[in-house]
C-alpha cells in the first residue's frame, strides 16, 4: 500500500514518512461485499482492521436469538484490537452494513507498531475509554430511561459523534435504519418508526432519506430527556 494513503486516516496522522512507510509495507487491504461478516464472536482474533471505505456493525446475539447491536462503524474507525491485545476470543461479531475496504494488521506488526509509535498507543487506549464510557451510559439508559429517552440519547450521541452543524442551526446525521435502531436501543422497529414520525410532525428533525436533520431545539429537549 502506499504510505500516503495512512496519513489520511487519524490513527497514522502524526506519523513522519519513515513510519508511515514501515507500517504500509506490512498492511493489507481486504474488501467485503453488504452482509459479509468480517469476524465471529469467540473467533480466535489475529487482524487489526481500519475502516477506510464503508461501514460495519458491531453485533452480538442474545439467549433468545435476537440480534443485539452494539454501535456502528465508518470510515477511521477500528476494531479487532481486543482479542490482539488480551489473546481472547472475539467478543463481538462484525458485519458490513454496506461495501466495505478495510486495512488490515496482523497481531505481531499490529503488537510491534504499538511498541514504537506511543501516539497510536494512546489513540487507542482514548478510544478504548471512550468505548467504555459509552457502554456504561448505554447500560444506564437501558436499566432507567423508557424508549423515548434512549432514542433520545441516541440521536445526541450520534450527533456528537458525527453530526455536521449547517448554516441554519441544524445538525445533520446519517441514521441507521429503523430496525438497526431498535436493536441498539432495546425496542421494536415500529416504536422507533411512530417515535421519529411523531419528532417530525413536532418539526424537531427533519428527514430526507437515509439523513436526518436535527434542531437546535430538538437537541436541548433530547438532552433534558437523556
Amino acid at each position: 500500500m502506499q504510505p500516503a494513503l495512512f496519513r489520511k486516516l487519524s490513527l497514522f496522522a502524526e506519523l513522519d514518512d519513515r513510519e508511515l512507510a514501515s507500517i504500509a509495507s506490512v498492511a493489507k487491504t481486504r474488501r467485503y461485499a453488504k452482509d459479509d461478516v468480517i469476524f465471529h464472536a469467540d473467533e480466535s482474533g489475529d487482524v487489526f482492521c481500519i475502516i477506510r471505505e464503508g461501514k460495519v456493525k458491531i453485533t452480538m446475539i442474545s439467549p433468545e436469538g435476537k440480534e443485539i447491536i452494539l454501535s456502528m462503524m465508518g470510515p477511521g474507525d477500528f476494531f479487532g484490537e481486543m482479542s490482539l491485545l488480551d489473546d481472547e476470543p472475539r467478543s463481538a461479531t462484525v458485519v458490513a452494513t454496506e461495501p466495505l475496504e478495510v486495512v488490515t494488521i496482523w497481531r505481531t506488526d499490529f503488537l510491534e507498531i504499538l511498541r514504537e509509535n506511543f501516539s497510536i498507543t494512546k489513540k487507542i487506549l482514548i478510544e478504548l475509554s471512550r468505548r467504555v464510557r459509552r457502554t456504561s451510559n448505554r447500560i444506564e439508559s437501558l436499566a432507567t430511561m423508557d424508549v423515548y429517552g434512549r432514542l433520545a440519547r441516541f440521536f445526541l450521541d450520534l450527533a456528537q459523534q458525527q453530526g455536521k452543524v449547517l448554516d441554519n442551526g441544524y445538525v445533520a446525521v446519517t441514521r441507521p435504519t429503523h430496525q438497526a435502531i431498535a436493536n441498539m436501543i432495546g425496542t421494536s422497529r415500529e416504536t422507533v418508526s411512530r417515535l421519529i414520525h411523531e419528532l417530525i410532525r413536532q418539526d424537531l428533525l427533519l428527514s430526507e432519506g437515509k439523513t436526518v436533520y436535527l434542531s437546535k431545539n430538538a437537541l436541548d429537549q433530547f438532552r433534558a430527556e437523556a
